[in-house]
């Protein structure tokens, strides 16, 4: 009994030390860039994206992540010509969902001068014509020709992008042309005709289209909107407060 008292008592001091030896491994690992950062000056603004390369690179905790998010934010503020679409399109690599990902590449678009129309889908009336006739070939059945049509004036790429408009994408629609080729029968649910229907018309109005039927044709997903006249917005940081004292970011 004293033996197994004994064994037990150290294997919890053990553990002990083992947790202890944890809590200061994480300690350090969340200081551990304090030197570097006392170091960063605004009027070199490289010394920023550089750290933040390291950071994003070593990271192991969400605190080290948003650090990184924090210093590739500051290089591109500071010097937003040389180094803020790198920076925007490294927070992308980094994004921690699939909005800030997007919203970084649509960014990083803008600022390096060619993506003020990005949301803007333009369409050729010839790709519009065809995608109207493939629509029709489809709901009398005739697959092949639907396939044919799509395959001219670049219509198919039209259709990819206006897909999630259709049930089942623009995938469904290619598999379902596809198979009349061989069964010859059509089966259009009311749903898809209302669909095809709304995406020729949402087409053939182009930018003149109504916000509820843009929403139809491109999804009910919030546009991503970029102000580059507002840097704390734009960059997620207060360009301001580059300094780094006493653990936060400071004016001076």
């Amino acid at each position: 009994m004293t033996r197994t008292r004994h064994i037990l008592v150290g294997v919890a001091s053990c553990a002990l030390v083992v947790l202890s030896l944890g809590a200061r491994h994480n300690a350090l690992d969340a200081s551990r860039w304090e030197p570097r950062l006392a170091l960063l000056d605004p009027l070199r603004p490289y010394d920023y994206f550089e750290l933040a390369e390291e950071v994003a690179d070593n990271a192991t905790n969400a605190d080290e992540r948003d650090l990184a998010n924090q210093l590739f934010g500051l290089a591109g503020a500071l010097d937003t010509d040389r180094l803020g679409r790198s920076a925007l399109l490294a927070l992308a690599q980094i994004a921690a969902s699939p909005r800030e990902r997007d919203r970084a590449l649509a960014a990083a678009e803008i600022i390096g001068g060619r993506g003020a129309a990005q949301r803007v889908l333009r369409a050729e009336p010839e790709q519009i014509e065809n995608i109207s006739r493939a629509f029709s070939f489809y709901r009398r059945g005739d697959g092949r020709k639907a396939i044919s049509v799509l395959k001219q004036a670049n219509a198919d790429a039209l259709l990819t992008e206006v897909g999630q408009a259709l049930s089942g994408g623009a995938d469904a629609f290619r598999s379902e042309c596809a198979s009349m080729r061989s069964s010859g029968s059509a089966a259009v649910d009311a749903d898809s005709l209302r669909q095809q229907l709304i995406v020729e018309l949402a087409l053939r109005r182009g930018e003149a289209r109504s916000t509820a039927l843009d929403v139809e044709l491109r999804g009910d997903e919030p546009l991503i909107e970029i102000d580059r006249t507002d840097p704390a917005s734009l960059w997620r940081v207060d360009p301001q407060k580059p300094w780094w004292r006493g653990g936060k970011w400071s004016g001076s």
